[in-house]
């Protein structure tokens, strides 16, 4: 394994150049680049391949993120009076990153440097869909030709390759479930019963990268559907909403001709296989650590995968390869059951630029000939500093709680709700102050002087605590936490409040497209479809 590139740039000058230099920018730096605001302004504009990870949930995601505390790591806020940048890498420091720095500035500095914003979610991998589209040559038809032909008689496989979930919730008539690379198991069986097939995601990413992954396979008729379901939307057609997923299983055949022809594929790109005990030593010894992504169904998944592994169906992998992946030049490690679908994740993301890309030889089956040990159901998270955070935080039952509250006014402590507004809509105990914990130093100072009670009641009884912890250090003498956090209150029998409370903004949270409208989804639908191309905004 090469070794670790030099720490990142701290000065927002340098980092403008880094950005802008092949080896260091997104998919091939060996460090990570963080964006420790909220969601919201990430997706207003944020630095091309950042990884978003607002510093409520820093604790949470940082292990899986950045597995090797050795990595240099450069987070940003706003700049200009924001601290948050500051905090998350003193905290950083406190778990034992100690190449963790603060960009000088922020991303204000960054810009007045000549900076140019990516704005939106998952910039490079959604311009590398439009780029495969374009040199692939990758075929589509829109939601009338589709219904026409199939109206007219032709046999057309409609494949959704969405995750189970989104495909339950809503999906074309008539539509079957392969989520990711299952498509590509049953390619042959499809190529039997049907003179074409056609891929649908939620909008575009996704079914071209579906079709084009069929047509590299020899489909030989295969075709994107145009803007996927929101473009069936847009075309004034419904979805159906039954909760069955209709799944497509792939015959043994089938499966055997699409693994033979993803080796070749893979090989031809440069993904390197690498068997269980290779597989074991890289973990332990690779500079920037391994990632592993586990592309299999979810069942399989939880039924036994690799301690570390991130489940990340193909298709969401190359979708969201900058949500999965924080440091892109450390390995990544590819793992299916030892059929075609992790080699066609890794043929991908060798195309998108990615420099260390491996498959697991032989896939779990191998891994668990080899005597390793599994995984079973989906990761907990272990959030850094949770353990001796809660040891030393007091707490209080929702019971004691609800008298405190019942006393007169002016009597009971502050309540404050540290989750996120998503969690506060769903659900708060009436009277709460929403603070979210990225911004809990700044703004606790202005509603709980230091000899004030203060209970910390949220969704997450863990973020609840990571807050305590915080208030202590900044001195408040009387702080307690929910147990259990907002469902024991609701357990106990005791009501919740819905919604936000007035003037509050939900700038935490990024709905998906699909989700705001139809002039919603043709604004993203424009957006998407403009990425691609030389000048493309946010294109790395």
């Amino acid at each position: 394994m090469a070794a670790i590139a030099p720490g990142a740039p701290t000065t927002a000058q340098a980092l403008v150049r880094a950005l802008a230099d092949p080896q260091s920018a997104w998919p091939r730096r060996a460090w990570a680049l963080l964006d420790v605001r909220e969601h919201g302004a990430y997706e207003r504009g944020h630095m091309p391949g950042a990884t978003a990870l607002p510093r409520r949930r820093l604790e949470f995601r940082l292990p899986e993120l950045v597995p090797d505390r050795a990595t240099p790591v450069l987070v940003y806020d706003d700049g200009a009076g924001d601290e948050r940048a500051a905090r998350a890498a003193a905290d950083l420091h406190r778990f034992g990153y100690a190449g963790a720095r603060a960009l000088e500035g922020g991303l204000g500095a960054w810009l007045a440097a000549g900076g140019v914003p990516a704005q939106g979610v998952n910039v490079p991998c959604k311009a590398f869909g439009e780029r495969v589209l374009a040199e692939d040559g990758v075929r589509h038809l829109d939601a009338e030709t589709l219904l026409a032909r199939r109206e007219a008689g032709e046999p057309i496989a409609v494949c959704d390759v969405r995750t189970a979930e989104e495909f339950a919730a809503a999906h074309l008539p008539g539509a079957r479930s392969a989520p990711g690379f299952e498509l590509a198991l049953c390619l042959r069986d499809l190529e039997a019963a049907h003179a074409a097939v056609v891929v649908n995601c939620a909008g575009r990413t996704r079914s071209i990268i579906g079709a084009a992954t069929l047509a590299r396979l020899g489909a030989r008729s295969v075709f994107a559907l145009e803007n996927g379901t929101m473009g069936w939307r847009l075309s004034g057609r419904a979805l159906e909403t039954d909760a069955a997923a209709d799944a497509l299983l792939a015959s043994p055949e089938s499966r055997a001709a699409a693994s033979g022809r993803a080796a070749a594929l893979a090989a031809a790109a440069g993904v390197e296989p690498l068997a269980p005990d290779e597989a074991a030593a890289a973990m332990l010894t690779a500079p920037g650590g391994v990632r592993v992504l586990d592309v299999r169904a979810a069942a399989d998944f939880e039924a036994g995968h690799i301690a570390g592994a991130a489940f990340a169906p193909g298709g969401q992998a190359v979708q969201r390869a900058d949500d999965f992946i924080a440091v892109p030049g450390a390995p990544v490690l590819f793992v299916d059951d030892g059929d075609a679908r992790a080699l066609l994740a890794a043929y991908w993301f060798r195309r998108m630029g990615f420099p260390r890309v491996h498959v697991l030889a032989g896939g779990m089956p191998a891994w668990r000939g080899s005597g390793r040990m599994v995984e079973t159901g989906r990761p907990k998270a272990h959030p850094l500093g949770l353990a001796q955070a809660r040891a030393a935080a007091a707490f209080v039952d929702a019971a004691t709680l609800a008298a405190r509250l019942g006393a007169p006014s002016g009597e009971g402590p502050l309540l404050l709700d540290v989750g996120s507004s998503r969690d506060l809509k769903a659900g708060h105990i009436a009277g709460a102050v929403w603070v979210p914990r990225g911004s809990l130093e700044a703004r606790v100072g202005a509603l709980a002087p230091l000899d004030r009670p203060v209970v910390l009641a949220s969704r997450e009884e863990a973020q609840s605590v990571l807050a305590a912890r915080t208030l202590a250090a900044m001195g408040l003498r009387q702080v307690e936490v929910l147990a259990g956090g907002t469902a024991a209150w609701h357990a106990a029998g005791l009501p919740l409040a819905q919604g936000l409370p007035d003037g509050a903004s939900e700038a935490d949270v990024v709905e998906p497209p699909y989700r705001r409208g139809l002039a919603g989804m043709r604004a993203y639908l424009d957006w998407e479809i403009a990425l691609h191309g030389p000048d493309a905004p946010g294109e790395a």
